[in-house]
């Protein structure tokens, strides 16, 4: 922890991709909060498709760069990451952000299916990191998938007052967010709530 203070301050995103981390994201910025979604080129001074991030992962040091930069992190590798995270910030705010599970792979085989596979879905899935490519990939997604919202779950099943569990699919207004956050409600629209189109509300 070196370095770095408990986390009050710091609010981590710790569920799966598609299910709601965009949405969630753009919410933390608009409510004025300094907010990184995932490891893209840009995205910070140094990014780099998350090549650099994951040598100092691989290397056992979890106080990552963007720690210092941003409040909020949403997306790869920190939903990964949760339980060094925690290490690091015990007094931070975490929100695992969940969809129903075969919704929730239908949407990740098809977004995946046909895109180029980024390092970081390598480091979490080796061979099987395109859940759209066979049975075996999207089984070991789910599988994943399960046994990561059983541990968030249980493990901050002691610690109410620092967790939340987001819907997309049901959750599209600003009052649960703000409540758990002690931040008063925007008067802009919850992010994506008038969006019809299919996934769009729930990336």
């Amino acid at each position: 922890m070196s370095g770095h203070p408990t986390g009050a301050d710091k609010i981590f995103v710790i569920g799966f991709y598609k299910t709601g981390t965009t949405t969630l994201y753009e919410a933390l910025k608009l409510l004025g909060l300094r907010a990184i979604n995932g490891d893209k080129p840009g995205s910070y001074p140094g990014a780099d498709d998350g090549e650099t991030l994951l040598r100092q992962i691989e290397a056992g040091d979890y106080r990552l760069p963007t720690f210092d930069l941003f409040d909020a992190f949403t997306d790869n590798p920190y939903f990964h990451l949760w339980r060094e995270m925690h290490r690091q910030f015990p007094d931070a705010k975490y929100i695992l952000s969940v969809r129903d599970e075969q919704p929730w792979i239908e949407s990740c085989a098809r977004f995946y299916r046909n895109r180029r596979v980024r390092p970081m879905r390598v480091w979490m899935f080796g061979a099987h990191a395109n859940p759209g490519l066979d049975e075996a990939s999207r089984q070991a997604w789910l599988d994943a998938y399960r046994a990561h919202n059983a541990a968030v779950r249980e493990f901050f099943a002691s610690r109410p007052q620092q967790f939340m569990e987001f819907d997309p699919t049901r959750m599209r207004e600003w009052g649960p967010l703000c409540d758990f956050l002690g931040r008063p409600v925007p008067s802009v629209p919850w992010p994506h709530a008038n969006v019809t189109k299919a996934d769009k509300p729930w990336r």
